[in-house]
């Protein structure tokens, strides 16, 4: 699964070479073919439910699940306190 915003890349395959063969791919084609910018120090190969993106997670299950990210329901339940 890839997912693009402004200048974020989140990689999801099944290894992380694998991963990191199609990030690289993938910023080539966006820097070089369509004239964008990717951020290296947000993009990343990793376990779905170890990132966050756009303020979700996924869960880990065998079908994961999008759930609101940890740091989104800290900051809603801060707000909600004040």
């Amino acid at each position: 699964m890839f997912c693009r915003y402004a200048d974020d890349c989140n990689i999801y395959v099944g290894s992380k070479q694998a991963g990191e063969r199609v990030l690289a791919t993938v910023s080539r084609y966006l820097e070089e073919e369509l004239k964008l910018q990717v951020n290296q120090e947000k993009s990343a190969v990793d376990r779905p439910w170890k990132r966050t993106f756009l303020g979700y997670s996924m869960t880990f299950h065998k079908t994961p699940r999008l759930k609101v990210a940890r740091g989104r329901v800290k900051r809603f339940k801060g707000k909600l306190k004040e």
